[in-house]
């Protein structure tokens, strides 16, 4: 696997990079992902790690969990056909396909939050036995505010795993809600998906959306010659993907589970380039939601809980989706702990039965908040860690007031989109000490390219400052400031690239042009994004992209 590197440093403030059409959905749509940090520090080279698991089985399974992986179900294999259900790749390949930069393919993964692949798919969670059988697994996820645990078990002689979901919105006021569990399995030539349904939206990577009739063709994701996404028009609560012998993995849940979705890369040069650059052969995902499409939320009540039951098989499964033995088993509190998750949740202390946020969770990210809490104080240290919300910004406020204070809680306005505070708190925070924060902060709120500039001189080793810095300005003026970055940030594949876009717009086509016939590699290159190509294009007119640049979504 690819090392996850240390997370980046800076408060996602510039907002997220989204699907090019717009489903009509706002209601629970966000800003940024605060107080969230991305993990963009990865590379390309992967080594032999050992991981953290857990399993369940049984005379028929074997499920295998990585609880410091957000828990993500890596392997289902079938015991009576000796064959493996999920797609599991050789490597565990890093790539900017999440909501906070870092993701990797294979398996089950349980997305929570708003839509993409969630925030804590990269992140250790929780992990204990309850009873004698059963696999809990739980965090705070930070953005909505609330608890989630995954329960997981699997009955003796069972055919099928299941899989019980419950979140828990402790707070006083409602919050959109999203959920999404994303099945890759392994695509070949006869693959076939059936879903329940007649119609499905269809949405793609060229920026189209529309309704289409269920055909053979949508049913054959080997066969499509782009990446497209089918929500289907589903009347019953599963999905399944079978081979020409009938054999597959059938996904099914109790009714709140209302979407199901299938992915498929295609065929075109990028959507298998993608699949390279993941580390693995073809796959294709079966997908089950709280709504019908991954851009719309639905609404937990304050101090509601929802929760559902999923179970996972071979093709022929039938299960019985016992609820009120799930219910009953919420109510156990968890025994042996498997896996420490963030200490989020033991600063938030939500009231809810049947998970526990211990305090040897607690770690550097949150002792200034931790200190805050206990004594009114925060210390102006380094910033390692943010948070959101009304009641962390009430408690600042109410601080003794030091350039970190008014830092973060420009941060907060900043985030919130009330810029005109924003500004008053970085203003203020810089008059007590200079710092490369508050300058970024300032700069990014007035597209000031001095003033990242001068925030990138008081913190020169942070490459994803340099970035923002390079990216602000344009063809000579963004060159020098390239020649004046440290070589070992210089080096890295955003900056290279930039040295590339800065040439063209300086009128060195020549130069642009043998920077990318050298190679150029950006680990952290965004699905979707085509950069590269276009750059090519320009760089190497008349000239075939090469298929190593080509992520271009759909054709080609």
């Amino acid at each position: 696997m690819t090392p996850l590197g240390e997370p980046n440093p800076l408060p996602p403030l510039g907002g997220l990079l989204d699907a090019p059409y717009d489903m009509g959905f706002p209601y629970g749509q966000v800003r940024t992902m605060m107080p969230y940090l991305m993990q963009d520090g990865y590379g390309r080279s992967a080594d032999m790690t050992a991981v953290d698991t857990v399993v369940l089985e049984n005379s028929r399974l074997r499920a295998t969990f990585l609880p410091g992986w957000g828990g993500r179900l890596w392997s289902l294999v079938d015991k009576e056909t000796e064959s493996e259900l999920l797609h599991v790749p050789d490597v565990l390949q890093l790539a900017n396909l999440a909501l906070r930069n870092a993701w990797f393919a294979g398996g089950v993964e349980w997305n929570i939050g708003t839509r993409g692949h969630s925030p804590t798919t990269c992140s250790r969670m929780f992990a204990a036995r309850v009873g004698e059988d059963r696999l809990r697994m739980w965090e705070w996820e930070r953005l909505r505010g609330v608890v989630f645990s995954v329960d997981a078990w699997l009955p003796e002689d069972s055919a099928a795993l299941f899989v019980g979901v419950r979140i828990h919105n402790p707070s006083a006021q409602d919050t959109p809600m999203y959920w999404w569990s994303n099945a890759a399995v392994p695509e070949t030539a006869d693959l076939r998906v059936i879903a329940p349904a007649k119609r499905a939206y269809r949405t793609s990577y060229e920026g189209s959306l529309s309704e289409v009739d269920v055909t053979e063709a949508v049913q054959r994701p080997a066969r499509s010659p782009d990446a497209a996404d089918y929500f289907y028009l589903a009347q019953e609560p599963w999905i399944a993907v079978v081979d020409a012998s009938g054999r597959g993995l059938k996904q099914v849940s109790t009714p709140e589970l209302k979407g199901r979705k299938q992915f498929c890369w295609g065929n075109s040069t990028g959507g298998k380039r993608w699949q390279q650059w993941l580390g693995g052969g073809p796959y294709c995902e079966i997908q089950a939601g709280l709504a019908c499409t991954q851009y719309e939320h639905v609404r937990l009540r304050a101090g509601d809980t929802i929760r559902w039951v999923e179970a996972y098989g071979p093709a022929g499964i039938e299960p019985d989706l016992d609820v009120a033995a799930f219910d009953a088993a919420l109510e156990l509190e968890p025994g042996e702990l498997f896996s420490l998750g963030s200490g989020w949740g033991v600063l938030e202390d939500p009231p809810t039965s049947g998970v526990s946020f211990p305090e040897s969770a607690l770690g550097v990210e949150q002792q200034p908040w931790l200190e805050l809490l206990r004594s009114g104080t925060f210390p102006d240290g380094e910033p390692n860690s943010y948070v959101h919300g009304a009641e962390w910004e009430r408690r600042l406020a109410a601080a003794p007031q030091n350039w970190a204070t008014h830092y973060h809680r420009g941060v907060i306005a900043h985030a919130d989109g009330r810029t005109e505070q924003a500004r008053r708190h970085y203003e203020q925070s810089l008059e007590l000490r200079r710092t490369a924060w508050a300058l970024r902060g300032l700069g990014l709120l007035d597209g000031d390219a001095e003033l990242l500039a001068e925030a990138l001189a008081e913190a020169p080793h942070v490459w994803q400052l340099a970035v923002e810095a390079v990216d602000a300005r344009a063809g000579t003026d963004a060159l020098a400031l390239l020649d004046s970055l440290r070589p070992e940030v210089a080096a890295h594949g955003r900056l290279r690239l930039a040295r590339v876009r800065a040439a063209l717009e300086a009128g060195r086509r020549e130069e642009a042009a043998a920077l990318l016939k050298a190679g150029i590699e950006v680990p952290d290159l965004r699905e979707g994004e085509i950069s590269l190509d276009r750059l090519w294009a320009r760089a190497c007119p008349g000239e075939p992209v090469p298929a190593h640049y080509d992520f271009r979504m759909h054709g080609g």
